[in-house]
């Protein structure tokens, strides 16, 4: 029976492997996340206690609680982001650090690793990191993205540095285009590493990132950059929805005083 655990369980992107991983048989699932009552109020079969799922609420600098939550599964889902381009935002850094402090422990209590599988980190990244990936997209509006998403990628970079500093860990890093709020592609789901859909819908994003971890036995993805392919991207003028965190991004990036304001007010 595979053992995952799913780091930001009430995320948009957590709840998406949540709902998709739940019903399959033969299947535990970990769940780690900062507030119980959003988590059960997002998935309310949960409050039937499933034998299937264990579940852990704290801060994720709690070794203990997560070494709990890490203790013996086979793929770690971290996906714990922030959609904000909030001056100096480090939720992945931190989180990434509180992952590998506890694997770190883990390994020690098996006889420094003798015997011990390290599970594989299927690690929430983007598309916009990955220049073969995004040969696609404009330079102007690449550059915009990155201006828009400054310390959100700076974040995910020093994130990904620092993952990659451990050899011994097998990271995957998925690599999406824009998500948004849709309905999953009618037309299927793939992943690649020399291509990646413009935009795809969180479910596609789960459905991708389970692949990334199952395909070739779980080992055909170790160590790459991987992009999620639909079928059919969503319409245009669903894609502009996104378009609703430029402004406040750049602001965020080039005045950062104006943004704060901002968000003070409630304007985003």
């Amino acid at each position: 029976m595979p053992t995952y655990a799913i780091l930001g369980a009430t995320g948009a992107t957590g709840s998406s492997l949540l709902t998709l991983l739940l019903p399959l048989p033969n299947t535990h699932l970990n769940l780690y996340a900062r507030s119980p009552a959003r988590l059960h109020a997002m998935h309310p079969t949960l409050s039937s206690n499933p034998s299937n799922v264990s579940i852990y609420t704290g801060a994720f600098s709690d070794t203990a609680l997560l070494a709990s939550c890490l203790r013996g599964v086979d793929v770690i889902f971290s996906v714990v982001a922030q959609n904000s381009n909030e001056p100096e935002c480090s939720i992945a850094v931190r989180v990434t650090k509180g992952v590998v402090e506890t694997l770190e422990l883990l390994k020690k209590e098996n006889d420094e690793g003798e015997g011990w599988k390290c599970p594989k980190v299927v690690f929430l990244s983007s598309q916009s990191l990955n220049a073969r990936a995004s040969k696609e997209i404009p330079k102007p509006m690449l550059w915009l993205l990155h201006q828009a998403a400054w310390y959100i990628y700076k974040d995910l970079e020093q994130a990904i540095e620092y993952l990659r500093s451990f050899p011994w860990i097998p990271l995957i890093l998925a690599e999406p285009g824009g998500l948004l709020n849709e309905a999953p592609n009618e037309k299927g789901v793939r992943v690649s590493e020399d291509e990646s859909s413009g935009f795809i819908s969180y479910v596609d994003l789960a459905k991708g990132m389970v692949l990334m971890a199952e395909e070739g036995n779980g080992e055909r993805w170790i160590g790459k950059e991987v992009g999620i392919v639909v079928g059919q991207e969503p319409a245009v003028w669903k894609r502009m929805a996104l378009a609703r965190h430029l402004l406040p991004g750049l602001l965020a990036s080039w005045i950062p005083g104006l943004w704060r304001m901002g968000t003070r007010l409630g304007a985003w």
